[in-house]
């Protein structure tokens, strides 16, 4: 990507992507648009690993706070943010096109 806004990494083992992350971020926050692990390779800790690899990169742009929308049905994705320390802020009604809502996390780096 070209945009001097937008980061994103893939990870790649034995010459295969098993996951990404793409963010977006402003003078003093980051948006968290995605963040995938493989489904075959999920639950041995490559989130995470993706996760660090993502707040080092921000720590050297001197960014310390990271948001990201989850449907609140995502049961999974709110549980690994809530284990990353994101807390939920806030919510959006009807923020998706089927009506669902979805919640609004925010971490503070230090």
């Amino acid at each position: 990507m070209n945009n001097p806004k937008t980061l994103s990494s893939l990870l790649i083992i034995d010459e295969q992507v098993l996951g990404y992350f793409v963010a977006t971020h402003s003078p003093d926050s980051v948006d968290l648009l995605n963040i995938c692990i493989h489904p075959e390779h999920q639950h041995q800790g490559l989130g995470t690993q993706l996760f660090d690899y993502l707040i080092q990169q921000l720590q050297t742009l001197s960014l310390n706070t990271i948001f990201i929308e989850v449907r609140a049905s995502n049961k999974p994705a709110l549980l690994f943010y809530q284990k990353l320390s994101f807390k939920v802020i806030d919510s959006r009604k009807k923020y998706y096109s089927n009506g669902e809502d979805a919640k609004i996390l925010r971490l503070q780096i230090r």
